[in-house]
């Protein structure tokens, strides 16, 4: 069986290859003993591990800030998921990617078991079958990344990492503009769950956040657009195709007309992973 993990900061997408599709968030903390505890713990070299939504309710959580964080991590990642898909660490192989800015840490992740692709590939994989174009260019909208391909007769022939410009940045941009000074304090966890809610309730008090989120989207577009132009020129309006997918493309507007969007094109990455 073959299981694909897309790891992020912001979410873990796993896909496997008898089509069991799931996600949690890229949350970590350390296990402490309470009189009462039903939380799912991933035991990993002698540590006990909350992850996922869990985590939340933990002291000792750990954040995963940077890229080597989440390789340091992985082992306890991926075990969760194959404990959360109800797989064995028997006869199975994991395949995951890297931005492609950090290829040269894949490494690191093939000593844990792992096959690593760059990013983005693994959306190529998932739709190569379904466009008929002998040019596509792969946008992976990320939580902290934007990862793109330039793939020509199948031939990967460019790609590269813009850092900061995921979807964490639209969530910076939406809290910058709520005028209620505490919420400005909250850990970005709690913000993306506003963002995503656009709403928020505080004291009793349902507070309407739909007109700073749709802002917020408007803007993170308008930045995304003019910074992938400086960074792959006219590509976006030569290409023949453009595949937009990730976590951010429900929220990518009017990059043209014509863009191809995969089902559930969060989990592209993962899905198109399987089909090594």
């Amino acid at each position: 069986m073959k299981v694909g993990l897309d790891l992020g900061f912001g979410w873990c997408k796993v896909y496997t290859s008898e089509g069991t599709c799931f996600k949690f968030p890229s949350w970590l903390a350390y296990h402490t003993d309470a009189a009462i505890s039903e939380m799912d713990i991933v035991v990993v070299d002698g540590i006990e591990y909350v992850v996922g939504e869990d985590a939340k309710y933990e002291r000792q959580r750990i954040t995963i800030s940077d890229i080597d964080n989440v390789i340091y991590y992985f082992s306890v990642f991926k075990k969760y998921a194959l404990q959360k898909a109800g797989i064995k660490d028997d006869n199975v192989q994991i395949v995951t990617g890297l931005p492609p800015i950090h290829k040269d840490k894949a490494s690191k992740l093939e000593k844990q078991g792992a096959t690593v692709l760059p990013q983005g590939v693994g959306i190529y994989l998932d739709v190569k079958d379904k466009v008929k174009s002998n040019e596509m260019l792969i946008l992976d909208i990320g939580f902290n990344t934007v990862d793109y391909i330039l793939v020509s007769n199948g031939v990967k022939k460019k790609g590269n990492t813009i850092e900061k410009q995921g979807v964490e940045r639209m969530v910076e941009m939406f809290r910058s503009q709520i005028n209620i000074s505490f919420v400005k304090q909250f850990s970005l966890q709690r913000v993306m769950d506003l963002f995503e809610k656009g709403y928020g309730v505080f004291e009793g008090d349902h507070i309407d956040m739909s007109h700073i989120k749709k802002r917020a989207i408007a803007e993170y577009n308008e930045i995304l657009k003019t910074r992938l132009k400086s960074e792959i020129g006219n590509l976006l309006d030569e290409i023949e195709t453009i595949v937009l997918a990730g976590g951010g493309a429900y929220y990518i507007k009017d990059i043209r007309k014509d863009v191809y969007i995969p089902d559930a094109p969060e989990f592209s990455q993962a899905r198109g992973y399987t089909k090594i």
